[in-house]
């Protein structure tokens, strides 16, 4: 017969609080996760809304620029006599 040996494994005294801490801080991380994702959402909305605004205060000015430059022209052609007074305002009040 032969001898058999057998393997005793020491266990750890805080196996079971080592696992309960290692189940929470799973979850705490993947709350964290959730969080920095959201987080991370909010940031690309808010860039995305300030673009929007940016483009519409370019648009805005754009559109104010040309106003004024078509007025000038039609003063132009209202000096030259090319458009009536009435015309003029029509076209004026077109712009507006």
């Amino acid at each position: 017969m032969g001898i058999r040996r057998k393997i005793i494994r020491k266990k750890k005294k805080n196996e079971a609080s080592e696992a309960l801490a290692k189940v929470s801080g799973v979850k705490e991380l993947e709350i964290a996760a959730n969080i920095l994702k959201e987080l991370a959402q909010r940031k690309k909305r808010k860039n995305k809304i300030e673009n929007l605004e940016k483009m519409d205060k370019r648009g805005s000015q754009s559109n104010s620029e040309g106003k004024t430059e078509r007025l000038r022209e039609l003063e132009n052609l209202m000096k030259k006599g090319m458009l009536t007074k009435g015309e003029f305002e029509k076209l004026k009040n077109d712009l507006h």
